[in-house]
This record gives structure tokens, sequence and C-alpha cells, in this order.
């Protein structure tokens, strides 16, 4: 759905995330579906969450309800320019409309642009990413709180084989809440506002058309603005595979290890495993679609300045006819947090589970119609007014289907 694709894109912690290899851009003339002079462009429209919300604060007690729709137009955007060089750029807008808590309404947008330069051997490349939203920052935080992510990257790949590249890359991101926004009387932007920059390097090997190893090793610092207590160093080396739409198996897989070192002599390290993998498989008329992420991230809390976040999830479409689909979907996360090692200091973990399902209609080649009801819930061994369930039922539209 628009709002958990954009939480994953905005989530509060910013360790590598972002793209480790520069994708190869498809060619202008094959990807736009429509095209004004140079340049081609395909738009979408997402209407979704049109329904009820059960839960509209995520509150143990007395839990308010209220009728909820998302709006999301899209456009992305396709051109050569020159012989060498070729750009992408998209454009949305969400916005997210309460019928009785007007206080919860909100635009937002999420905006990239990417260009990548062809010179036979070496293929420079640079892209840059902008979003301002507000919708809830991932698991941890339940206040819808505005916030503001900029993040640049600039690198070099070369080609030292006709299938293998070697790259080398670097990435500022720039992290900041808006003054005043608060949750559970701690002041985000003093939590949470941070300055990151991290120097990158890789390879990438085509094993079949259709399959890529991915090597990635990236070190980096992040600054915070207002609590330098907070700041840390880290470093991770990742592997994996990038296998493409018409592989048997699609999608991304990435294994490794990270070594997050906290300045603060009170502040526990860590050094460990983490994964982010998203896969899809078809076996006859049944799509499997299942993630598994595994990495830290900065937390609110004064006390437990970052946790382990294990997420993973499952999500099963069976094609009824050409036109008719149902899906069920059920998942699960869990936070480890750290806690400064101050005398009575204890390590918490929360956790919550997600299940949902629904049904859907194509309408020709471009338009999607969808009815889903999901149900969340958390718990924390800390704090038991954390704790709560909820249920969000309603219905999509989505225009901008691309042709299969």
């Amino acid at each position: 759905m628009l709002v958990c694709a954009l939480q994953t894109a905005v989530a509060t912690m910013s360790f590598g995330q972002g793209l480790a290899q520069p994708p190869t851009l498809p060619d202008p003339e094959q990807t736009g579906r429509f095209h004004v002079g140079f340049l081609r462009y395909t738009p979408s429209l997402v209407l979704s969450n049109l329904g009820v919300d059960t839960n509209v604060f995520n509150e143990l007690e007395d839990p308010k309800e209220d009728f909820t729709v998302a709006f999301g137009p899209k456009a992305e955007f396709w051109s050569r320019l020159g012989p060498r060089a070729r750009f992408y750029g998209s454009v949305g807008i969400d916005y997210q409309y309460f019928q009785e808590y007007d206080s919860q309404r909100s635009f937002g947008t999420s905006d990239v642009a990417r260009v990548d330069v062809d010179l036979g051997r070496l293929m420079p490349f640079a892209e840059g990413m902008y979003v301002n939203t507000r919708v809830r920052p991932g698991y941890e935080i339940d206040e819808r709180a505005r916030r503001e992510n900029l993040t640049g990257r600039v690198g070099v790949g070369v080609r030292v084989q006709s299938k293998t590249r070697l790259l080398a890359w670097i990435r500022e991101e720039r992290y900041r809440f808006d003054a005043g926004e608060e949750f559970l009387d701690v002041e985000l932007s003093v939590a949470l506002d941070r300055d990151s920059k991290y120097f990158g390097g890789g390879a990438q090997v085509e094993l079949t058309p259709l399959t890529t190893f991915i090597l990635d090793v990236e070190s980096g610092e992040d600054r915070f603005v207002l609590s330098p207590e907070r700041d840390a160093d880290t470093y991770k080396v990742v592997g994996g595979f990038k296998f493409k739409p018409f592989a048997l198996i699609d999608g991304n897989l990435s294994l490794g290890y990270r070594s997050f070192t906290t300045l603060d002599r009170l502040v526990p390290d860590y050094g460990g495993f983490v994964a982010a993998v998203g896969l899809g498989y078809i076996l006859r008329s049944t799509r499997f679609n299942g993630e598994f992420n595994r990495d830290v991230a900065y937390s609110f809390e004064t006390v437990e300045p970052y946790y382990l976040q294990t997420d993973w999830g499952l999500a099963v479409t069976q094609k009824i006819t050409t036109a008719w689909d149902i899906v069920g979907r059920v998942g699960q996360y869990k936070l480890d947090y750290e806690t400064i090692g101050l005398p009575g200091g204890t390590r918490r973990s929360d956790s919550g589970n997600r299940y949902g399902g629904g049904v859907g209609y194509t309408l020709g080649q471009y338009i999607r119609l969808g009815f889903d009801v999901n149900y969340m819930d958390r718990e924390s061994e800390a704090d038991i007014t954390r704790n709560y369930d909820g249920v969000r039922a309603g219905a999509t539209v989505t225009y901008g289907l691309r042709k299969q």
C-alpha cells in the first residue's frame, strides 16, 4: 500500500540502505507510456485506505475510530541527455485524509532524480532523493510527525570485463523533524535530527542474463545536530543477488555483517548479522512474495538510543481468473533495544504482528480495484501503554499498472 511504501522509504534510520549499485537505466524509447518531445513519462494514481481505521492513534485504551482515505498521484520520467547519458525522475504526492480527526490530515511528497553516463569503460552516475512527509516513521513512533529527508549520491562504475563492474560512491543524507514535533514528551528533532556521510565500493558480476551477483562495502558516520551523545560510526560488508523480473525468482537478496560503534562509551556497540531480502516467485497462477530485514535503527528513547529491528513478511496472491485475484498477508517484527550502561539499565524487546487479506479486480491493462482488511498489534515489555491493536479496512483504486 502507498503508506507502507512511503514509511519504508523514510524509515527512522539510514545506515546505507540506499541503492548500493547504480542500476542501468532503461532505454527511454522502450519505457515511458507517453511522450512529449524528448521526454517520456508514465503516470499512475493510487486511491487507498478508503474505509475505516479502528485505532487512529494506536492507543491501548479508548481507541479512536475514523473514516480515512489516502490519495497519491505519481509520474515517472525518462529521457536521453545526448548520445551517452540517460535521465530518470519520479515525482509523487500523497494526501492523507481523516474525516473527524482533521489534525491527522497531511500532504507529502517523494521525489527522485538520477543520471547515468556511459563513457565506455567508465560510467559516472548521480542520484538524489527528497522526501517530505507526515506518515509514521516506522514501527516505533506512533505519532504522525512531519519530517524531511534529503539524500544525494555520486559515484562511478568501471567495466573490467564484459560482465563485471567495479563501483565506488559517496553518499550524504540530511534527516530533520519539524520543530515542536513530539512523541511521549520527547522532541523528535532533538532526539533524531542528524547528518550522515558514507563512502562505499563494490562489484557486480552478471552470472546470467537474469541474475547478478553483488558485493558491497560501505563505511560512514552519523552525526546528530542536538544530541551528540548519539553519534556513531559504522561499516557493513554485504553480498547477495539481484534477480530480474522474468527470472524464476525475482527481487533482491542481501546478507552481511554490520559493525556499529557508538562514540559515547556508555552506549553499547553492535556487531552482527544484517539482511535485506525481498523476493518473489510464481507457481502457475500463484505468486509468493517474501521479505526479511534485519538492521540497526535509531530510537527516540532517551536511555535506549538504538535498537536491532528484525522484520519479516509473506504475501500470497492467487489468480482466480484473468481479472480476479485474492491475497493473504502475514508478518511480524521485533525491536531489541540497547540501553545506556547505567545502574539498573535493562534490555527490552517490543514486538508486533500483522495479518491481512483482500480481493482485487483488474480492469483492462492499467486499472485495478481492490478491497483489503488488515489487522495489526504491538506488545511492549517495558510500557503496557504502548500496547495496542487495530483494524484498517478499505478499498483501493490503482491506475498505472504496467504491461507484463
